[in-house]
């Protein structure tokens, strides 16, 4: 679902400004922690321009680089989506769409996948694109923060021939598509600063040209012989680029601590993401070991209220663990736990805390990162709001290794998160025992149990979201989204996706263009 927002003349004091120096949110695979930024402060570099007008320029920082396994900060990301190419794309719909894949087949016990290239497939470089290459790029991937939590239920992977590379799981997956959007790189450059991809353009010195041995047949959604790299060292570079000079497109997270305003005329489209922030509770101590009262919280979050005020509409209200953008959001279902105040006022009177000696002294502590300004505002927001209902709740706003012992020893009531889930919403980490997100003691068998069938059949999602809910062990608020703010009127059909920028819908095959699990041979 595209999303056009028309900004003209904003101030820098407005959340529509853009942080363009956030690293992304590691994947559940690794413990959940606060985005962070670049604090680097370098002298404002000359606003650069176009080498010629019309050309399309972007900002570019070069100390983080252009390899997509070790580049976090969200503004050099833009350009991958025009230099690299994965097996499959995921849209902002988070549906796979094959790309360098031209099809592929699946074990009957869902846990093998045999993936094969398109024929022909050349890097911008002119050489081959092998099985091989696949094979290093999976294997680069799973040392990267960026793609390793969605590869953690491989167990191997190994090239078939030149054009086929098998991957084997731990468990059975049933759409695992959404798993393979990784970058293919040629394996003898993946440590570089630029890699070789197969994208529509390849980098050359302070620009990136067309790739003419690109293997599509359509244009790209881009398509200037030259694209103007545009350095940048800090936020005012960025900024000034995009104001004054020769920067026509600045892809970022508005909601960032290091976020800055533009006074220009510009379109933004939104990115939706798979950065979910949340209320988690402790269920060994303090108010929310009950059961009533936990449940019920979700009841009194005014989740588009919070989105509009505290995210300036950069964050997707969802009740339910999954971003609304995705087929496997259950609006029915969401109805059930949304907005519902004479609901949670009901529950409080249920559970008897308000009138239990044992809480009668009890000081609730909230505790969120100090590193995330918007992460305070909503926890503040929240906070608030359990106060006028009579409970006794605190803020605690810790800096961020103080937060992360706070979690992992217990010390909270209940504590406001942001994790960059799968593509395929998978929670498991929270609800496994020792999982990297099981703070409060919320691991639950049964949970788990219903995790692993939601990945083995997508149809079981909607009763694991129902579960979840139920047991109130973690309690949804939003989805955040990215931004792409473009020159007014330089581009018209863009469709972003959070790691696709340049995703064009209108030229994109279905996943079942490439099933060929029952196709006879």
């Amino acid at each position: 679902m595209k999303k056009l927002l028309a900004l003209l003349l904003i101030f820098p004091l407005l959340l529509s400004g853009c942080a363009v120096t956030d690293e992304y949110t590691p994947e559940p695979s690794s413990t959940q922690e606060p985005t962070q930024e670049l604090t680097e402060e370098t002298e404002t570099s000359a606003v650069p321009e176009k080498e010629e007008d019309g050309e399309l320029g972007l900002s570019y920082y070069p100390a983080q680089g252009l390899n997509p396994f070790t580049c976090k900060v969200v503004t050099n990301r833009a350009l991958f989506s025009l230099l690299y190419e994965g097996l499959f794309v995921v849209s902002n719909e988070f549906r796979a769409e094959p790309v360098l894949c031209e099809s592929f087949r699946v074990s009957e016990d869902g846990t093998t996948y045999s993936f094969t290239l398109l024929e022909g497939l050349l890097f911008s470089d002119g050489t081959p694109v092998t099985a091989e290459d696949v094979e290093a790029s999976i294997a680069a991937a799973r040392q990267s923060p960026m793609y390793r939590g969605r590869l953690s239920d491989v167990s191997y992977y190994v090239a078939d021939g030149d054009r086929t590379i098998v991957v084997q799981l731990y468990t059975a997956y049933e759409n695992f598509a959404l798993m393979m959007d990784i970058p293919i790189l040629k394996k003898d450059t993946i440590e570089s600063d630029t890699p070789v991809g197969t994208g529509a353009y390849k980098a050359q010195g302070m620009r990136l040209v067309r790739n003419p041995n690109w293997w599509q047949t359509e244009e790209p959604m881009v398509d200037d012989e030259v694209i103007t790299l545009n350095v940048c060292q800090d936020i005012n570079d960025l900024r000034d680029s995009f104001e004054f000079g020769g920067t026509d497109l600045v892809y970022c997270d508005p909601n960032s601590a290091a976020a800055v305003g533009f006074r220009c005329d510009y379109e933004t489209w939104e990115a939706p993401t798979t950065i979910m922030h949340y209320i988690g509770f402790n269920l060994y101590s303090g108010y929310f070991v009950n059961d009533t009262l936990r449940r019920a919280v979700t009841y009194i979050i005014d989740r588009e209220d919070i989105g509009n005020k505290v995210y300036g509409g950069f964050g997707v209200a969802s009740v339910l663990p999954c971003s609304p953008h995705s087929d496997l959001y259950d609006s029915q279902l969401a109805e059930n736990y949304d907005y519902a105040p004479a609901s949670f006022m009901e529950a409080l009177e249920a559970s008897g805390v308000k009138t239990s000696e044992e809480y009668a002294n009890h000081a609730g502590l909230f505790v969120v990162c100090a590193d995330d300004p918007t992460r305070i505002e909503a926890a503040e927001y929240i906070c608030q709001v359990l106060q006028d209902y009579g409970l006794n709740i605190q803020v605690n706003i810790l800096d961020r290794d103080s937060y992360k012992n706070a979690l992992e020893g217990g010390d909270f009531d209940l504590y406001y998160g942001e994790v960059r889930l799968p593509n395929s919403f998978d929670l498991t980490e929270f609800f496994q025992d020792g999982g990297n997100l099981e703070y409060g003691s919320i691991s639950s068998s049964t949970l788990e149990d219903l995790c692993q069938e939601a990945l083995e059949n997508s149809g079981r999602y909607v009763d694991l979201c129902s579960q979840v809910m139920q047991q109130g062990r973690i309690c949804p608020v939003i989805f955040k989204s990215y931004a792409v703010n473009v020159t007014r009127g330089l581009m018209t059909d863009l469709t972003p996706s959070m790691d696709c920028v340049f995703h064009d819908a209108g030229t994109a095959r279905t996943l079942a263009d490439a099933d060929k699990t029952y196709a006879s041979d």
